[in-house]
């Protein structure tokens, strides 16, 4: 898969998953993050899609959305 990944950098976890949601659209309907105390959750509906077939890391191994941010980006390039 080659998709076009918005870095983190800079952004706010609001705006780079409401960002994420727009790069990854081709792949299906993705989900808001309404409460940013569950990115983690939010997170796994990339992992859950099955037509991602990429090894993207699992939110629930990192305590930094930041640094989960940035492993997804290199997963998805």
């Amino acid at each position: 898969m080659s998709v076009k990944v918005t870095l983190p950098t800079h952004l706010t976890l609001r705006d780079w998953a409401d960002q994420i949601a727009l790069d990854f659209d081709p792949y299906g309907a993705f989900g808001r993050l309404e409460d940013e105390n569950n990115w983690q959750n939010w997170a796994m509906q990339f992992i859950n899609n099955l037509t991602l077939r990429e090894n993207f890391p699992i939110p629930y191994q990192f305590d930094d959305w930041r640094e989960w941010a940035e492993r997804f980006c290199q997963t998805a390039e």
